[in-house]
């Protein structure tokens, strides 16, 4: 086991480590490809091609919608997780979402139900996808819906993170992602007002639902741990910018259980488990730790999140990940702001274990740079 496994299993702990870790969580090609120093095919004018739209479209339009783009994903996953390694991250959250089927030139539906609009970085490259809509609205719906792609989930998951594993495990702390929580995949599946209304009059279908996802979320858990992966990081915004975007006991009549169902199966199999959701998530963070989450990541100051009072309210059951906002620090901010806003959280929070430095969040504008001044930070003061 490496230093860097040490100390980020310490800090989820909450117990003092040799150094404050730092953890990576990007997602987007350019910077990738830039740290490996690789050059790639840029899919945004092939997809804006008229031709090639217009082939796409003819084939959305006779259903020709399951084609996965698997191969991509797995090299991605892969080229991530090495780029992790080449910027000296103690950890890194890894995605693998082999979820997305060809829908037509403008969207692509996944195998969850959800309608997302194609984004580019401005570079050339593919960007976050925006969500759309919802395709599964009545119990009927989701009945019918086609869940053949969500059976072989697991699998794939399995084969991609071994691989990762095998290759940098040993100096990389990994920890596997999920396609969105229960919360997010399915209130996007039918769209939020629908879900609103089922919270009160279709209990039955929602409970449903999050029944069947906590039980494949579960089995990824598994696959991941099969992998050999030490642990994973379940993603599903609950909160706006002004707190949740449910009443908490909401949040706990629906998904409590599952939320204790998925820590319970991590920690079975030797595995940490990290919640990040972004927003103001003060009042979220103790059911957090009551729910058996070993750590809660993003705490964005740009939702008001202040990591003193966080670590208050956390009070030594929770882990705290992130904080270093992604608006304007890691943007464009000077040397000496990244330094020195690194230097305050670790401040606030990293005294005695129970921080990792990380970014709030992934976006195009994020400079390389300023990630390494801020792991740089982090081994000066951490």
């Amino acid at each position: 086991m490496s230093a860097s496994h040490d100390r980020v299993i310490a800090a989820l702990e909450n117990r003092l480590p040799d150094g404050v870790p730092v953890m990576d969580m990007m997602v987007e090609y350019a910077n990738i490809y830039e740290i490996l120093g690789k050059r790639k095919l840029k899919l945004a004018p092939l997809i804006q091609n008229p031709y090639v739209a217009k082939a796409m479209d003819f084939a959305g339009a006779h259903a020709f919608t399951t084609l996965p783009l698997d191969i991509a994903m797995d090299g991605f996953t892969y080229d991530r997780t090495a780029a992790s390694v080449k910027m000296g991250y103690d950890c890194a959250w890894v995605g693998h979402v082999p979820i997305w089927m060809v829908g037509d030139s403008r969207t692509m539906v996944d195998i969850y139900g959800r309608k997302w609009a194609y984004t580019f970085d401005g570079r050339g490259n593919l960007g976050t996808p925006m969500y759309v809509g919802g395709l599964i609205d009545s119990p009927e719906a989701w009945r019918a819906w086609d869940k053949r792609g969500i059976f072989k989930l697991p699998g794939k998951n399995r084969r991609a993170y071994a691989r990762c594993q095998k290759d940098f495990g040993d100096s990389l702390y990994i920890m596997g992602g999920f396609s969105g929580g229960l919360f997010e995949v399915v209130w996007q599946s039918m769209g939020f007002e629908r879900f609103v209304v089922c919270t009160r009059k279709e209990k039955a279908l929602l409970h449903r639902m999050i029944g069947f996802y906590t039980d494949l979320y579960c089995l990824i858990l598994e696959a991941m741990a099969d992998a050999g992966l030490p642990a994973a990081i379940y993603s599903d915004d609950l909160a706006y910018r002004s707190g949740p975007m449910l009443n908490p006991r909401t949040l706990e009549e629906f998904f409590g259980e599952g939320h204790r169902r998925l820590t319970s199966t991590a920690h079975a199999l030797g595995m940490k488990i990290v919640i990040h959701s972004c927003g103001n998530v003060y009042d979220l963070i103790g059911w957090f730790a009551d729910n058996g989450f070993d750590g809660v990541h993003a705490l964005e100051p740009t939702a008001g999140v202040e990591l003193a009072r966080a670590r208050e309210i956390a009070a030594g059951r929770i882990c705290l990940l992130g904080n270093i906002d992604v608006t304007h620090i890691l943007v464009d901010a000077s040397r000496d702001e990244v330094f020195e806003a690194v230097r305050k959280a670790i401040e606030e929070a990293g005294s005695g274990g129970g921080y990792i430095v990380a970014p709030t969040n992934s976006h195009p504008g994020i400079s390389v740079q300023r990630l390494r001044w801020m792991i740089e930070a982090t081994r000066q003061y951490g």
